[in-house]
């Protein structure tokens, strides 16, 4: 199975010369969510953090919903 995915990353990286970047996309999300997964749970294991994470998150929301 792990050469399978060998084959599309390296499928997706010659397609990429090629001008087409979908599979390149699709890499990109599926570590993205793996990334921000693990950092959401990094979060929970830390009380102190997630507060900090959710009061700065507030403050964007309001800073960008002010112009």
């Amino acid at each position: 199975v792990p050469s399978v995915y060998a084959l599309f990353i390296v499928g997706s990286i010659i397609a990429a010369c090629d001008g087409d970047y979908s599979e390149i996309a699709a890499i990109g999300k599926f570590v993205g969510f793996f990334v921000l997964l693990f950092a959401v749970l990094w979060l929970f294991t830390q009380p102190v953090l997630l507060i900090i994470a959710i009061v700065v998150l507030v403050l964007i929301v309001i800073a960008f919903s002010a112009k």
